[in-house]
């Protein structure tokens, strides 16, 4: 597994679980807590074939990530 670059992660929701987890665009591995991100426990998310979307403040709010900063980008990915 990479070492996590500086690439931005996107928050997901997993439709099927309802899970959230991090998304690093860079690597494309998923993370489920921050903590996984350390440890280096993490699932490659382009293999995952459940359905998945963007998180809303509302899924963040009730995750464990919601004790991070979340910087809400537009749709052309800038902040």
């Amino acid at each position: 597994m990479p070492v996590l670059s500086p690439g931005r992660l996107f928050l997901i929701r997993n439709l099927a679980t309802e899970d959230i987890y991090g998304h690093c665009e860079e690597c494309e591995w998923g993370y489920i807590t921050r903590g996984d991100m350390e440890t280096k426990s993490a699932f490659l998310s382009l293999l995952d074939d459940d359905e998945a979307e963007y998180a809303t403040i509302d899924d963040i709010s009730r995750s464990v990530w919601v004790n991070y900063t979340v910087v809400l980008v537009d749709e052309q990915g800038g902040a």
